[in-house]
């Protein structure tokens, strides 16, 4: 009995911010009833039909244009295997978002304070952007929780031992991008991270050993898994994007600010050559490209849109409140975060540069991209964790002013 009370006692924080998170999106779910729309609805039906052993989904020209959703759609078909049930995919969404506000915690300490963290991730639990999503069908929780678990042993990586931890990284990482193809963004993030390792002096045989296993790991798990699901037939493409080029297509399209729109998508979704040529159009038309990347930063970072998980409401005036709300959060992770720059080489805090690349490198891969609001998702995730040294660099600052003003 000591034992138990001495490790709850350690754990306060996770098992209060878990059960806390747990309780609030269950609340959530049976209060929210989002109906299944767009690409979500088309996966869901895609993993009906798997678990009831017919292959229409096959055919499709959504699934062999763009294989790579197949990772979601087996995932799902997994789950549903268990219990045939919407509500049961919501409340597993609601246990990995769960997990996803501890790992930001775990994280988040390591760069501020246990206490600093914690005020943080209660924070980030009740955002209701993610907090909302939880509604949705969407394969954003489970990749983003594998990312999150990878960088936390990657900021416990002891580059003298490093085989079997970078082995599982590499793993989860590829795992990750079997479900949301999101992946490569982690790895340039790694590798320059083992840039700065090497110019800090660090082992160097070690960093290169270690990025390599990674690397490695993440390759063959993704494309062994692409490989097996097209000779298995499951999908015939694997998980392979068969117009890479599309997502540039919708990126650097200027009238729609850089988002999604029908025109490009009757013209361009299906000819790789079409979307390859419009692309290089496009791009030709330099002038315009600066005003499109402000405008596409703006949809990024500082949109609210609700409208996924709300859209469906029919009170103009609470969906209005909910918004704003909801921008609220947005400006306040999106100050911290800003604010945390300031200790980012002055401290060296090796677990914040490597944030700090992976969020640059998001950003930057969404300049060219498809952008929009809900995207925002894993962008959102990184500023909470740099937010835990805004808020210590904020309440140092308040405590200096208090000496003084006592002085």
């Amino acid at each position: 009995m000591n034992k138990l009370y001495k490790l709850l006692k350690k754990y306060k924080f996770v098992i209060f911010l878990f059960c806390f998170s747990f309780l609030i999106r269950l609340l959530v779910i049976s209060i929210v009833k989002t109906p299944i729309e767009s690409d979500f609805k088309t996966m869901y039906k895609a993993s009906l039909e798997i678990i009831n052993n017919t292959s229409f989904y096959k055919n499709s020209s959504y699934f062999l244009m763009w294989a790579y959703q197949m990772g979601h759609v087996l995932y799902q078909s997994l789950l549903l295997s268990i219990i045939n049930s919407v509500t049961f995919l919501k409340i597993v969404n609601c246990l990995i978002t769960s997990l996803i506000v501890v790992f930001i915690f775990l994280i988040g300490k390591k760069i501020s304070s246990e206490k600093i963290a914690f005020i943080v991730s209660i924070l980030y639990s009740v955002f209701l952007f993610p907090l909302l999503l939880n509604t949705v069908l969407t394969n954003q929780h489970l990749p983003m929780l594998l990312v999150l678990i990878s960088i936390y042993l990657l900021s416990e990586l002891d580059y003298n031992k490093c085989f079997l931890k970078s082995l599982l990284i590499g793993l989860l990482l590829g795992i990750s991008n079997i479900l949301r193809s999101e992946g490569i963004v982690i790895i340039v993030a790694i590798f320059l991270y083992s840039i700065y390792l090497i110019i800090k002096k660090y082992n160097i045989k070690k960093i290169i050993v270690s990025f390599v296993v990674i690397v490695t790991t993440y390759l063959l798990m993704f494309n062994g898994t692409s490989f097996l699901l097209e000779k298995t037939d499951i999908s015939k493409n694997g998980l392979k994007n068969m117009n890479p080029t599309w997502k540039l297509v919708l990126g650097f399209n200027y009238y729609s600010n850089g988002m999604y729109n029908k025109d490009d998508d009757l013209l361009y979704a299906n000819d790789q050559n079409q979307s390859k040529s419009i692309v290089r159009k496009r791009i030709s038309n330099y002038q315009k490209l600066p005003m499109l990347f402000i405008k596409k930063s703006k949809i990024l970072w500082f949109n609210s849109d609700l409208s996924w998980s709300l859209g469906y409401i029919n009170n103009s005036f609470i969906y209005k409140i909910l918004n704003v709300i909801n921008q609220i959060f947005i400006i306040v992770f999106s100050i911290l975060s800003l604010i945390s720059i300031y200790l980012l080489f002055k401290e060296e805090s090796k677990i914040q540069i490597l944030i700090s690349l992976i969020l640059l490198i998001y950003f930057g891969a969404y300049l060219f991209i498809e952008v929009m609001p809900r995207y925002a998702y894993s962008l959102q995730i990184f500023e909470a964790i740099l937010s835990c040294v805004g808020l210590k660099i904020l309440l140092m600052k308040i405590k200096n002013i208090k000496k003084l003003s006592l002085n």
